[in-house]
């Protein structure tokens, strides 16, 4: 009995390691990794989370592969209370809110495998953990996040340790350097530190793609998974570098044709949400990184003005749609509430991204007036999302890594000139997360609020876009960023005659 008994406790353990999506259905998990049966036959996410009860430090253990240069850890590790604390808050508390909507085991599984034998990411990621605590206990209106000392001396050591170990001969896989990037671009975002971070998404985006041209194919390298989870995450990167409020595409070393990500071929129908959302963001870098690279090559006026999907003999964003409504409504699957969420937002990120391929390469705010249904329809999803979480749910939780409702709400706010459309797009700004990446709603409000006061300032009682002419209205050329003023100079352009082409331009202050 004594053996049967043993028995039965030895697997115990097993069973409660099932996935959460079980668990939460109350059905049995065969605990498949990294997807379990039962969530693959309903398409839904797996996450499986991390075992309370060992040393924060030493809860998983990485395999080693020939991209990772993987060392012994010491036979006496030196992890003070603070960072053992650290690093279980990052697994617990952070980790799990960085993907958002999404599927987050990059941060929740791969990174802290990695961490467990590299000792920049384990730095970087102690350093995150203690300034996310700090922006949990800081009060709402406090001005900014001052990082404590643990997080400065982490930080610190994160830096100093990979810059020794690359300077040195000490040889770092590329995969380690990535990873770390990530994570400071985390710190930099998390502080609002827009300039640096601006700097670090343009630098480790170019970092992946330089790597990543010199591969065949990102499933080939030693660790297939994790390359194809650093591709995801740098190409979200790429698209906030590139949509971001302050651009500086000249300095883009990322923005060459030979590191143009292919188009993907889209499948029929996706098999599940986090599916729809890779291959949606694969088409938008694709596409946007064609237009900027034939904007500063030089390659024809005629290559730089058309929309690039009527170049490509196809149009992949009507085809991802085809694809997404065949997957929700026609599929027959019973989404969760958190991926009822992402289906949201995609629609809205899909919707944002089709206007933006037709109209981004024209200088004319007029063509925008085109779009006004899909204005409104955005503002309505975005509506919908806000009101399935509560307000006080998004002042309460740390920001996400990538883009979610704030950009596409800014996008409607400064573009659509229907007054009443752009209003309610400022309303449900207001009412979104503090932050989501780079993204500061307080910015983005801002700035909208203010180019739709200067637009509209000589249009009193206007009742539609046609009440806005064209001699009135702005197009942001960039915006200059200073985070420790907490102001936004605006360099905006109006064009005053459509004919013979003239422009003004105006520089305005906008403080947040």
């Amino acid at each position: 009995m004594s053996s049967t008994t043993k028995s039965t406790r030895k697997w115990a353990p097993k069973g409660k390691g099932g996935c959460s999506t079980c668990k939460s259905r109350h059905i049995r998990c065969d605990d498949q990794h990294p997807r379990c049966t039962p969530c693959q036959k309903s398409s839904r996410q797996c996450e499986y989370s991390a075992n309370p009860n060992p040393d924060p430090l030493k809860i998983v253990h990485w395999q080693p592969t020939n991209s990772l240069v993987l060392r012994q850890p010491s036979p006496n590790p030196s992890h003070t209370n603070d960072e053992a604390r650290a690093f279980d808050f990052f697994r617990t508390r952070v980790a799990v809110t960085l993907g958002g909507f999404f599927d987050s085991s990059f941060w929740t599984q791969d990174v802290l495998q990695v961490a467990q034998q590299e000792d920049p990411i384990r730095h970087a990621i102690v350093a995150l953990a203690s300034l996310s605590e700090g922006m949990l206990k800081r009060s709402q209106d406090a001005v900014a996040t001052v990082p404590g000392p643990l997080a400065i001396q982490q930080y610190s050591k994160a830096i100093s340790n990979l810059k020794g170990r690359m300077q040195g001969g000490n040889e770092s896989s590329a995969e380690v350097v990535l990873i770390t990037c990530a994570l400071f671009i985390c710190i930099e975002m998390f502080q609002n530190n827009h300039e640096s971070a601006l700097s670090q998404m343009s630098s480790g985006v170019y970092v992946f793609y330089n790597w990543h041209s010199r591969q065949r194919s990102p499933r080939s390298i030693g660790h297939p998974k994790l390359a194809v989870q650093l591709e995801g995450i740098f190409g979200r990167l790429m698209l906030q570098t590139i949509l971001f409020v302050e651009t500086q595409p000249a300095e883009w070393k990322f923005v060459a044709p030979e590191f143009t990500p292919v188009l993907p071929l889209v499948p029929s129908v996706f098999r599940a949400v986090d599916e729809a959302r890779d291959y949606l963001n694969s088409c938008m870098c694709s596409l946007y990184h064609r237009v900027i690279s034939a904007q500063l090559h030089g390659l024809g006026e005629q290559d730089v003005t058309a929309d690039p999907t009527s170049q490509l003999g196809s149009d992949p964003l009507a085809e991802w749609s085809r694809s997404f409504r065949s997957f929700v409504f026609e599929e027959g699957i019973q989404l969760s509430p958190k991926e009822q969420k992402a289906a949201l937002l995609l629609e809205m990120q899909h919707m944002i991204a089709s206007i933006l391929a037709v109209a981004g390469p024209y200088s004319q705010e007029t063509i925008f007036d085109r779009f006004e249904q899909d204005f409104s329809q955005t503002v309505a999803l975005a509506s919908r999302l806000l009101t399935m979480s509560p307000a006080e749910a998004y002042e309460s939780s740390l920001p996400t890594f990538d883009m979610g409702i704030l950009p596409q709400l800014y996008f409607v706010a400064s573009r659509c000139r229907h007054p009443s459309i752009r209003r309610q797009a400022l309303h449900l700004l207001r009412q979104g997360p503090s932050q989501e990446g780079i993204w500061h709603r307080e910015m983005l409000t801002n700035i909208a609020e203010r180019l739709m006061c200067l637009e509209e300032m000589d249009c009193e009682g206007a009742q539609s876009s046609v009440d806005v002419p064209a001699s009135v209205r702005l197009s942001v050329i960039n915006a200059k960023i200073d985070s420790a003023r907490r102001i936004v100079t605006l360099h905006c352009c109006r064009q005053q005659s459509v004919d013979e082409g003239r422009t003004n331009v105006i520089h305005e202050l906008v403080e947040y």
